[in-house]
């Protein structure tokens, strides 16, 4: 009988842990902003055949400015989750769709491949 009352006890406090972990939206947009803008840099290094002068140094720079200001703006308006308590979901709304493409739990969110498939889009 005793056995029973500590895994009673061992569940309750595991997911009472899970709940006090569980990630914020905050931290669910900031994953994805790292995963858009490792893309986007992945993107600009492809298409990087000029030459390292001033100028096209200059372009560049202002290139990734203006672009982490369109992620940012992006992940603000279609990027969200939902709260089951235990864990969370990230959830990408585009064109009037949502899919889930990633999970919140015990503090991390773990991003699903569909994520490369709405960056790509």
């Amino acid at each position: 009988m005793k056995t029973k009352h500590y895994v009673i006890l061992g569940i309750t406090l595991f997911m009472t842990i899970l709940a006090f972990t569980n990630p914020s939206q905050e931290i669910h947009k900031e994953k994805v902003k790292v995963k858009l803008n490792e893309f986007y840099e992945k993107e600009m290094a492809k298409d990087d055949n000029t030459s390292p002068n001033q100028f096209s140094q200059a372009g560049k720079s202002m290139g990734m400015i203006l672009a982490k200001s369109m992620i940012n703006m992006v992940i603000d308006n279609s990027i969200s989750s939902s709260n089951y308590i235990l864990f969370s979901t990230t959830d990408v709304t585009w064109e009037g769709k949502t899919k889930t493409v990633g999970i919140g739990v015990l503090g991390n969110v773990f991003l699903t491949s569909k994520i490369d498939d709405a960056i790509k889009k």
